[in-house]
């Protein structure tokens, strides 16, 4: 299976800042070969994820089981 990048999930060319998030692959298993990230904070906060990050595709936690992708 080929790697299918972020900008591919995301549906558009990653902005520079997503280009600096943490990502991950494998989220559902070795077959798993998309790669998502773990989103960027704001500025003023520890905690907070950016908006853009929450609404993105390629966000870990918007991740779907490979079975449900082409749903």
């Amino acid at each position: 299976m080929k790697r299918i990048d972020r900008a591919t999930l995301r549906g558009k060319p990653l902005d520079e800042d997503c280009k600096r998030a943490k990502t991950t692959t494998g989220e559902y298993g070795k077959e798993d070969k998309r790669v998502y990230c773990y989103g960027l904070y704001r500025e003023c906060s520890c905690c907070d994820i950016r908006e853009e990050c929450l609404d993105c595709e390629a966000y870990v936690y918007n991740a779907r089981p490979l079975s449900e992708e082409n749903k």
